[in-house]
């Protein structure tokens, strides 16, 4: 793997992680399977709007 996608799997880490602190921030939800249920549906949409 070079250099350049170490750091852009590095990158999409932080916006996981920071996608995640937000959501606990601002959320009640208890269970770490609706959390990631809802972390992974941010991405993908993310991930579909982002240009090939």
């Amino acid at each position: 793997m070079s250099n350049e996608e170490k750091i852009e799997v590095a990158e999409k880490r932080i916006i996981e992680l920071k996608t995640l602190i937000n959501h606990w921030k601002t959320s009640n939800i208890s269970s770490r399977k609706s959390t990631a249920d809802l972390v992974e549906a941010i991405l993908s949409d993310r991930q579909q709007r982002r240009p090939a």
